[in-house]
C-alpha cells in the first residue's frame, strides 16, 4: 500500500479518471469537482494497493464555514481501515483541524472522523433539496 496527500487540482488524469468513474457517487459535487479539477485547491489523500490503483481516498473543503470529510473505499478493500489511513492523513498534512467542527454526509464518517482525533463531528443529511443537521 501507497498513501499520499496532494490537491484536486494535481490530480493526474489517469487518477482524476479513476475517481470519476468508480469510487465517487455519480452526479456528486465532488464528482463534478474532480471531472474539472483544474484550479482545484481541495486537499486530497488517496491510498493505493500494490498494484498502484486507487482503492480509498478522503477529501475535506470548507462547507458552510465549517472543514468536511468525504471519502470512498473500494467494495472490495472495505473493513481494512484505510479510510481511516486517508482520514489521518488529512489531519497529520493540517488539511483538517481535528479541533473544529467537522461536517460529515455519511454515518461511517463519523466513526471515522472520531478515530483520527475530530471530536466536535456532525452529521448532515440531505432532506429535499438542502442538507439538515442530524443531531
Amino acid at each position: 500500500m501507497e498513501a499520499i496527500t496532494t490537491t484536486v487540482g494535481r490530480l493526474s488524469d489517469l487518477d482524476a479518471r479513476t475517481i470519476v468513474e468508480g469510487l465517487t457517487k455519480h452526479g456528486s459535487e465532488f464528482q463534478r469537482e474532480v471531472k474539472s479539477r483544474h484550479g482545484s485547491a481541495t486537499p486530497i489523500a488517496i491510498v493505493r494497493d500494490g498494484s498502484w490503483r486507487i482503492v480509498s481516498w478522503a477529501a475535506t473543503h470548507e462547507w458552510r464555514s465549517q472543514q468536511t470529510l468525504e471519502g470512498f473505499t473500494l467494495d472490495s478493500h472495505r473493513r481494512r481501515g484505510l479510510a481511516r489511513v486517508a482520514a489521518a492523513m488529512l489531519v497529520a498534512d493540517g488539511s483538517i483541524n481535528p479541533h473544529l467542527p467537522l461536517a460529515v454526509f455519511a454515518p461511517y464518517c463519523v466513526e471515522i472522523a472520531r478515530s483520527v482525533g475530530c471530536r466536535d463531528v456532525r452529521l448532515y443529511e440531505r432532506r429535499g433539496d438542502d442538507w439538515i443537521e442530524n443531531s
